[in-house]
Protein backbone atom coordinates (compact mmCIF):
# COMPACT_ATOMS: atom_id res chain seq x y z
CA UNK A 1 0.00 0.00 0.00
CA UNK A 2 1.43 3.52 -1.15
CA UNK A 3 0.71 6.30 1.55
CA UNK A 4 1.06 9.99 1.50
CA UNK A 5 0.69 11.06 5.18
CA UNK A 6 0.15 15.01 4.56
CA UNK A 7 -2.01 16.09 1.89
CA UNK A 8 -4.81 18.85 2.19
CA UNK A 9 -7.80 18.94 0.86
CA UNK A 10 -8.51 22.81 0.91
CA UNK A 11 -6.64 25.16 -0.85
CA UNK A 12 -5.57 27.42 2.37
CA UNK A 13 -7.16 28.16 5.59
CA UNK A 14 -9.64 30.41 4.44
CA UNK A 15 -10.45 28.71 1.06
CA UNK A 16 -13.42 27.39 0.91
CA UNK A 17 -13.74 23.33 0.03
CA UNK A 18 -13.53 22.89 -3.54
CA UNK A 19 -15.61 19.09 -4.43
CA UNK A 20 -13.86 19.35 -8.26
CA UNK A 21 -10.25 19.86 -7.05
CA UNK A 22 -10.34 17.34 -4.44
CA UNK A 23 -11.82 14.79 -6.98
CA UNK A 24 -8.91 15.71 -9.23
CA UNK A 25 -6.54 15.18 -6.48
CA UNK A 26 -7.96 11.55 -6.01
CA UNK A 27 -7.45 10.84 -9.97
CA UNK A 28 -4.41 12.19 -9.35
CA UNK A 29 -3.15 10.61 -6.92
CA UNK A 30 -4.14 7.24 -8.10
CA UNK A 31 -2.35 8.26 -11.67
CA UNK A 32 0.89 8.48 -9.70
CA UNK A 33 0.48 5.14 -7.91
CA UNK A 34 -0.57 5.93 -4.56
CA UNK A 35 -3.14 3.96 -2.73
CA UNK A 36 -4.39 6.44 0.23
CA UNK A 37 -3.61 9.41 2.11
CA UNK A 38 -4.18 10.76 5.29
CA UNK A 39 -6.19 13.92 5.15
CA UNK A 40 -4.97 16.25 7.72
CA UNK A 41 -6.08 20.01 7.17
CA UNK A 42 -5.57 22.63 9.34
CA UNK A 43 -7.10 22.39 12.65
CA UNK A 44 -7.78 26.09 12.43
CA UNK A 45 -9.21 25.70 8.67
CA UNK A 46 -12.27 27.85 8.31
CA UNK A 47 -14.39 25.70 6.20
CA UNK A 48 -13.03 22.09 7.36
CA UNK A 49 -16.18 21.12 8.67
CA UNK A 50 -17.71 21.77 5.26
CA UNK A 51 -14.92 19.13 3.86
CA UNK A 52 -15.86 16.44 6.28
CA UNK A 53 -19.87 17.00 5.54
CA UNK A 54 -18.85 16.28 1.99
CA UNK A 55 -17.13 13.40 3.01
CA UNK A 56 -19.78 11.59 4.84
CA UNK A 57 -22.67 12.34 2.53
CA UNK A 58 -20.90 10.88 -0.14
CA UNK A 59 -18.40 7.76 0.30
CA UNK A 60 -18.37 4.87 2.65
CA UNK A 61 -16.45 5.10 5.62
CA UNK A 62 -15.41 1.58 6.59
CA UNK A 63 -12.59 1.45 10.03
CA UNK A 64 -10.82 4.70 9.63
CA UNK A 65 -11.11 5.22 6.07
CA UNK A 66 -13.15 6.66 3.18
CA UNK A 67 -13.47 5.19 -0.15
CA UNK A 68 -13.34 7.76 -2.85
CA UNK A 69 -13.80 6.46 -6.02
CA UNK A 70 -11.35 3.77 -5.38
CA UNK A 71 -9.11 5.34 -3.42
CA UNK A 72 -8.03 5.39 0.58
CA UNK A 73 -8.84 8.93 2.33
CA UNK A 74 -7.84 8.57 6.22
CA UNK A 75 -8.84 11.69 8.65
CA UNK A 76 -5.97 13.82 10.24
CA UNK A 77 -5.57 17.21 11.29
CA UNK A 78 -2.69 19.35 11.40
CA UNK A 79 -1.95 21.08 14.37
CA UNK A 80 -0.02 24.03 15.78
CA UNK A 81 2.10 23.37 18.87
CA UNK A 82 2.95 26.21 20.97
CA UNK A 83 6.99 27.13 20.95
CA UNK A 84 7.03 26.00 16.99
CA UNK A 85 6.30 22.97 15.42
CA UNK A 86 3.19 21.30 13.23
CA UNK A 87 1.64 17.85 14.45
CA UNK A 88 -0.30 15.51 12.20
CA UNK A 89 -2.89 14.14 14.13
CA UNK A 90 -4.85 10.79 12.73
CA UNK A 91 -7.32 8.73 13.35
CA UNK A 92 -11.00 7.42 13.92
CA UNK A 93 -12.98 10.14 12.10
CA UNK A 94 -15.17 10.65 15.46
CA UNK A 95 -11.71 10.89 17.37
CA UNK A 96 -10.98 13.54 15.04
CA UNK A 97 -13.90 15.35 15.39
CA UNK A 98 -13.80 14.99 19.39
CA UNK A 99 -9.94 16.25 19.12
CA UNK A 100 -10.63 19.56 16.53
CA UNK A 101 -13.48 20.79 18.99
CA UNK A 102 -10.64 20.73 22.36
CA UNK A 103 -8.75 22.59 19.77
CA UNK A 104 -10.80 25.01 19.33
CA UNK A 105 -9.72 27.08 22.69
CA UNK A 106 -5.58 26.89 21.10
CA UNK A 107 -6.89 28.49 17.78
CA UNK A 108 -4.64 31.20 17.67
CA UNK A 109 -1.29 32.21 18.38
CA UNK A 110 0.72 32.55 21.00
CA UNK A 111 -2.54 30.36 22.21
CA UNK A 112 -1.38 26.92 20.42
CA UNK A 113 -1.08 23.64 22.34
CA UNK A 114 2.10 22.55 24.23
CA UNK A 115 3.26 19.60 22.60
CA UNK A 116 3.28 17.59 25.27
CA UNK A 117 -0.84 18.27 25.96
CA UNK A 118 -1.52 17.69 22.40
CA UNK A 119 0.02 14.20 22.76
CA UNK A 120 -1.70 13.49 25.31
CA UNK A 121 -4.56 14.02 24.20
CA UNK A 122 -3.80 12.28 20.46
CA UNK A 123 -3.03 8.79 22.84
CA UNK A 124 -6.02 9.07 24.90
CA UNK A 125 -7.56 8.69 21.47
CA UNK A 126 -5.29 6.21 20.40
CA UNK A 127 -4.53 8.17 17.18
CA UNK A 128 -1.27 8.32 14.76
CA UNK A 129 1.28 10.76 15.33
CA UNK A 130 3.61 12.39 12.80
CA UNK A 131 6.03 15.08 13.49
CA UNK A 132 6.16 17.59 10.53
CA UNK A 133 8.16 19.04 8.09
CA UNK A 134 10.88 19.00 11.87
CA UNK A 135 13.21 21.49 10.34
CA UNK A 136 11.30 24.15 8.68
CA UNK A 137 11.80 27.75 8.94
CA UNK A 138 9.48 29.69 12.03
CA UNK A 139 7.89 26.06 12.58
CA UNK A 140 10.95 23.89 14.05
CA UNK A 141 9.33 21.08 15.59
CA UNK A 142 13.28 19.62 15.98
CA UNK A 143 13.92 22.20 19.20
CA UNK A 144 10.47 20.95 20.64
CA UNK A 145 11.71 18.51 24.13
CA UNK A 146 13.34 15.35 23.12
CA UNK A 147 11.70 13.50 25.72
CA UNK A 148 8.17 14.33 24.03
CA UNK A 149 9.39 14.03 20.50
CA UNK A 150 10.19 11.00 21.00
CA UNK A 151 6.36 9.91 21.42
CA UNK A 152 5.11 10.88 18.19
CA UNK A 153 4.64 7.73 15.56
CA UNK A 154 7.07 9.22 12.84
CA UNK A 155 8.77 12.09 11.18
CA UNK A 156 7.72 13.61 7.94
CA UNK A 157 10.04 14.22 5.27
CA UNK A 158 8.00 16.95 3.44
CA UNK A 159 8.28 17.63 -0.26
CA UNK A 160 8.16 21.59 -0.54
CA UNK A 161 10.91 21.43 2.04
CA UNK A 162 12.66 18.94 -1.10
CA UNK A 163 11.85 21.70 -3.21
CA UNK A 164 13.05 24.66 -1.20
CA UNK A 165 16.24 23.01 -0.05
CA UNK A 166 17.04 19.89 -1.47
CA UNK A 167 16.47 16.39 -0.94
CA UNK A 168 20.06 15.65 0.09
CA UNK A 169 20.20 18.22 3.01
CA UNK A 170 16.71 17.52 3.97
CA UNK A 171 16.54 13.49 3.99
CA UNK A 172 19.92 13.92 6.10
CA UNK A 173 18.40 16.51 8.71
CA UNK A 174 15.00 13.97 8.82
CA UNK A 175 17.22 10.53 8.80
CA UNK A 176 19.09 12.05 11.56
CA UNK A 177 16.16 13.00 14.15
CA UNK A 178 14.70 9.90 13.22
CA UNK A 179 17.96 8.17 14.44
CA UNK A 180 18.33 10.31 17.68
CA UNK A 181 14.56 9.68 17.99
CA UNK A 182 14.56 6.37 17.68
CA UNK A 183 11.15 6.59 15.50
CA UNK A 184 10.49 5.90 11.90
CA UNK A 185 10.34 9.06 9.18
CA UNK A 186 7.17 8.67 6.86
CA UNK A 187 6.54 11.10 3.25
CA UNK A 188 4.04 13.32 3.11
CA UNK A 189 3.58 15.87 -0.15
CA UNK A 190 2.23 18.63 1.32
CA UNK A 191 0.25 19.04 -1.28
CA UNK A 192 -2.93 22.11 -1.19
CA UNK A 193 -3.47 21.31 -5.09
CA UNK A 194 -3.63 18.03 -7.42
CA UNK A 195 -0.57 18.15 -9.28
CA UNK A 196 1.45 17.94 -6.32
CA UNK A 197 0.33 15.01 -5.20
CA UNK A 198 2.49 11.78 -6.22
CA UNK A 199 6.13 13.59 -5.36
CA UNK A 200 6.62 11.21 -2.71
CA UNK A 201 5.71 8.18 -1.42
CA UNK A 202 5.88 5.64 1.63
CA UNK A 203 5.52 2.45 0.02
CA UNK A 204 3.95 -0.86 2.41
CA UNK A 205 3.82 -4.29 1.74
CA UNK A 206 0.36 -4.90 3.24
CA UNK A 207 -2.95 -3.05 3.21
CA UNK A 208 -4.18 -0.78 6.28
CA UNK A 209 -7.78 -0.90 7.80
CA UNK A 210 -7.44 1.69 10.75
CA UNK A 211 -4.52 4.07 12.03
CA UNK A 212 -3.84 1.67 14.44
CA UNK A 213 -3.09 -1.02 12.11
CA UNK A 214 -0.28 1.68 10.62
CA UNK A 215 0.67 2.68 14.02
CA UNK A 216 1.78 -1.03 14.72
CA UNK A 217 3.65 -1.40 11.22
CA UNK A 218 5.44 1.74 12.31
CA UNK A 219 6.70 0.22 15.29
CA UNK A 220 7.96 -3.17 13.48
CA UNK A 221 9.75 -1.80 10.48
CA UNK A 222 10.32 1.64 8.10
CA UNK A 223 8.46 2.16 5.02
CA UNK A 224 10.02 2.49 1.61
CA UNK A 225 10.74 5.99 0.84
CA UNK A 226 10.28 7.18 -2.98
CA UNK A 227 11.02 10.13 -4.14
CA UNK A 228 9.72 11.56 -7.75
CA UNK A 229 12.48 12.82 -10.16
CA UNK A 230 9.78 15.13 -11.33
CA UNK A 231 9.34 16.81 -7.87
CA UNK A 232 10.52 19.92 -8.24
CA UNK A 233 8.11 20.37 -11.01
CA UNK A 234 5.11 19.32 -9.42
CA UNK A 235 5.76 21.35 -6.61
CA UNK A 236 6.64 24.53 -8.21
CA UNK A 237 3.49 23.93 -10.79
CA UNK A 238 1.44 23.44 -7.90
CA UNK A 239 2.52 26.49 -5.78
CA UNK A 240 1.78 28.82 -9.00
CA UNK A 241 -1.82 27.54 -9.60
CA UNK A 242 -2.61 27.96 -6.21
CA UNK A 243 -1.34 31.59 -5.78
CA UNK A 244 -3.70 32.18 -9.26
CA UNK A 245 -6.28 30.31 -7.74
CA UNK A 246 -6.09 32.33 -4.64
CA UNK A 247 -5.91 35.52 -6.28
CA UNK A 248 -9.03 34.83 -8.13
CA UNK A 249 -10.86 34.05 -5.16
CA UNK A 250 -10.08 37.67 -3.65
CA UNK A 251 -11.33 39.24 -6.49
CA UNK A 252 -14.40 37.44 -6.14
CA UNK A 253 -15.18 38.11 -2.47
CA UNK A 254 -14.11 41.81 -3.62
CA UNK A 255 -16.69 41.79 -6.47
Amino acid sequence: MNLDFHVHGILSRKSYFNEEFFLLGIENAKEQGLDGFILCDHFNAENIDQMYKYLEENYEYEGDRYFVNGFYVFLGIEVNVKNGGHVIVSGNREDIYEIKDVLIAYSVKPNFIPLKELLNLAESHNCLTIGCHPYRGSHKLCLQDKEELKRLDALDLNAKDIFNRGQSQVEAEVKALSEELEIPFVTGSDSHFPMQLGSVKSIFEKEFLNVMEIKVELKLRNPGIYVSPALDLKVFSAKVAKRYIKKLEVKKVIN
